[in-house]
């Protein structure tokens, strides 16, 4: 069993780790947040993501409205 103050130093290193990896956490999350927009990295470094719309939607389905008059030519007996 090891002694308190071989504990102590083991409690000491670990700290000392979780430190330097929580910086590294950090140092990576910043430069994956980095594009184009907020660094010097060219556009073409972004990747193959679509840039957003701006626009909104407007709400309404393509072609004619519901219950309108057909745009369909009947058939007849005789052409």
């Amino acid at each position: 069993m090891p002694s308190y103050a071989e504990l102590l130093a083991l409690v000491g290193e670990l700290r000392a780790e979780i430190a330097e990896l929580r910086a590294e956490n950090a140092e990576l999350k910043r430069r994956l947040g980095m594009n184009s927009k907020n660094s010097s990295k060219p556009p073409s470094s972004d990747g193959l993501a679509k840039p957003t719309s701006l626009r909104k939607p407007s709400g309404r389905g393509p072609g004619k409205p519901k219950g309108a008059a057909g745009g369909a030519l009947l058939q007849v007996a005789e052409p």
